[in-house]
């Protein structure tokens, strides 16, 4: 079934410099974020098929103007969310044109306050998002809360080096970050504590993806408490 429209989602909480900066991506969104980070997105949909189950429902979290949606299983059920109407829209024209049939909603949504039941998706995939999310803590919460027993988060990130000339130039971009819309400065400590206190959380696969290997494949699965 093809995406008719975008559904407004109730509880968007973002902060509004965040939610502008969204909005004026949107038209270069594809022009600056596609081929170059083609290889990580193509990464991600890979693990996706590995994860979920034919017929599975999956989540994208932070799903802009759909790029990795021609990528993800044909066998899967889609839903995408992004607090961007703008991304949201380039996104729906993506789906019709390309015959995305597999997508089956896109929802306006804040990634750190979903509005699904527990337990709602075998997979989510959080592609580049936490870095641009000014609660990652939260957002990572909400997406463990809507994932199935046996079912994956999936996130695609870049995560920060801690010296160095490129953590230097990190650090001091930091108070542009709403301006920008995402933190230059995320350290990696941000998933670890939080990960820490997941005792039903188990890291399957962590390896570092082009280009450059600047950014993160983490596959987290929900299993029993340990």
């Amino acid at each position: 079934m093809n995406v008719k429209g975008i559904e407004e989602g109730q509880g968007q909480s973002v902060e509004p410099s965040y939610a502008g900066a969204y909005d004026r991506w949107a038209r270069f969104y594809d022009l600056i974020f596609d081929w170059p980070f083609h290889p990580g997105r193509l990464a991600a949909a890979r693990a996706v098929a590995r994860a979920a189950p034919s017929g599975g429902d999956v989540l994208v979290a932070g799903v802009g103007t759909g790029l990795e949606l021609g990528l993800l299983p044909r066998r899967t059920r889609v839903t995408g969310i992004d607090l961007a109407r703008p991304m949201l829209e380039i996104a729906c024209e993506r789906i019709t044109r390309k015959k995305l049939h597999h997508v089956e909603a896109l929802h306006i949504m804040d990634a750190g306050g979903l509005e699904f039941e527990d337990g709602s998706f075998d997979v989510v995939l959080a592609p580049y998002l936490l870095s641009v999310a000014p609660s990652p803590q939260r957002v990572l919460d909400e997406m463990w809360r809507v994932t199935r027993l046996g079912g994956e988060v999936i996130i695609l990130n870049h995560f920060s080096t801690e010296a160095g000339l490129q953590a230097r130039v990190e650090k001091s971009l930091e108070g542009a970050g709403g301006w920008l819309g995402w933190r230059p400065y995320f350290p990696y400590a941000i998933v670890a504590d939080w990960l820490a206190c997941q005792p039903d959380a188990v890291i399957i696969e962590e390896r570092q993806v082009a280009p450059f290997r600047l950014f993160t494949l983490l596959r987290i699965r929900r299993g029993q408490t340990r």
